[in-house]
């Protein structure tokens, strides 16, 4: 289903009716960005639920099926199948809401390494509602291979640890994940500068965050 950008945002949520709705500001970057670090750091303010792909796919059953076909795109620097995706992206956004941790009426959805591509922007048009796209930018792409040497030492993610694979998925990226700023309309897109320290990449999305949750959001129970 490839969508009119022109009906995109009207004002109003474009969620078709009787799909459940998840307002979301969507982080996209090239991996190495930080996009991670700033989300977890949002996680821990209330009113706000931090979705990554990432930490998704790696919460799977190793044992499962859909762990093993993780396991197995990853290992060679490659992501799981648009479709497959979506799937998993439904089903865990279910069980953390039937686990309590996200509360959809209050609670934004900061979404993180999902959509990845154009294709997975049309699948999840029926369930969310974006507010705002942050484009976090480090114009230095040895600075993020840095990062994402320095992630896999420290959390063991074997996806990382192989720099070949590292540098394939920034060019996966490039082609794939980039484009996503220009389908997005361009007054939901805001700029971060990400070549600074994580204390004031945070200021920068909190200055957007921020309102968003004023207009749209009732105040969480603290």
């Amino acid at each position: 289903m490839k969508i009119d950008q022109k009906l995109l945002f009207p004002g109003k949520p474009l969620c078709v009716k009787d799909e459940p709705c998840y307002r979301s500001v969507v982080l996209v970057g090239p991996p190495g960005v930080g996009k991670g670090t700033q989300g977890k750091l949002l996680s821990h303010i209330p009113g706000i639920f931090h979705l990554s792909s990432g930490d998704m796919f790696r919460q799977l059953d190793e044992e499962s099926e859909l762990g093993q076909l993780f396991h197995h795109y990853a290992t060679h620097g490659e992501f799981v199948p648009d479709d497959i995706t979506l799937k998993t992206w439904q089903t865990y956004i279910r069980s953390k809401i039937d686990e309590e941790a996200y509360h959809p009426e209050t609670d934004l959805l900061v979404l993180d390494g999902i959509p990845r591509n154009i294709a997975q922007a049309d699948l999840l048009f029926p369930h969310i509602d974006i507010l705002k796209v942050l484009f976090m930018v480090c114009e230095d792409r040895e600075v993020m291979f840095q990062r994402i040497r320095g992630r896999a030492l420290k959390e063991h993610r074997r996806d990382d640890a192989d720099e070949l694979v590292a540098r394939y998925r920034w060019d996966l990226y490039k082609r794939d994940t980039e484009p996503l700023i220009d389908y997005y309309p361009q007054e939901l897109v805001r700029i971060i500068d990400a070549d600074n320290i994580p204390a004031h990449v945070l200021h920068q999305i909190l200055s957007v965050i921020v309102p968003i949750q004023k207009r749209c959001f009732s105040p969480p129970n603290i």
